[in-house]
């Protein structure tokens, strides 16, 4: 799409430009590239309302039925896409192998995202999502070194749908890194009154393991 608009901009110009050559016709000729450039943009338009509703009914698949979301929006994929779309398509599909609890498949398709695709609030959730991944792989430097680093811009996100669950998490791990045992505890405790169930892409289970271990090693040494 970009390059037709690129097409008509460059034949609007070359119209204006070409006057004397056209003669009566140039105005013609001007209205109907501004015709056919509101055809491309209305054919746009429908076009992109078809894919977002496409994609929005795929989504509660992702803790339905994870592997006919990754299907299907693998075939959304084959389509050719603006890269920041194409990005965000693929870091959904990493969430749904989160959700089926393959960190490894998840890292692996989160390094297939382009650096610079993702900007603004995006690039945010694709290290929040990366350094969950890192965490339950045992990554847990790499992970604490991304969280520190962007820990002020995951807490300036938009709150909704599993980001208050999985900024939560993540600040627990830095607790737990941290030695902040109790206020690691604290806030877990907190998180699971909060959230009983678990949602897209986001389990504690992993958490409470860490501090149930740490618990036994204290009683050990006491």
């Amino acid at each position: 799409m970009k390059f037709f608009y690129l097409a008509v901009l460059f034949l609007l110009l070359f119209i204006m430009g070409a006057g004397r050559i056209f003669g009566e016709y140039a105005q013609i000729a001007f209205y109907f590239v501004i015709i056919l450039m509101g055809l491309g943009m209305a054919f746009y338009g429908y076009w992109f309302k078809k894919f977002v509703d496409k994609v929005n009914a795929l989504m509660p698949l992702i803790e339905t039925e994870p592997d006919t979301y990754i299907e299907e929006t693998k075939k959304l994929l084959e389509s050719k896409l603006p890269g920041n779309i194409r990005a965000m398509l693929i870091m959904n599909i990493a969430v749904a192998h989160m959700e089926k609890g393959d960190f490894k498949t998840a890292l692996q398709t989160l390094k297939e995202i382009q650096g610079g695709t993702l900007k603004k609030a995006n690039h945010a959730i694709y290290f929040l999502n990366l350094a969950y991944v890192q965490i339950h792989l045992g990554q847990h430097e790499q992970a604490l070194e991304i969280i520190k680093k962007y820990k002020k811009r995951f807490l300036s996100l938009p709150m909704g749908g599993n980001l208050p669950r999985l900024i939560t998490f993540v600040q627990v791990f830095e607790a737990m890194q941290d030695n902040k045992w109790e206020e690691a505890e604290e806030n877990l405790k907190t998180a699971k009154a909060d959230w009983p169930d678990k949602v897209t892409g986001v389990n504690f289970a992993y958490l409470e393991e860490q501090l149930a271990q740490h618990n036994a090693e204290t009683k050990g040494k006491a």
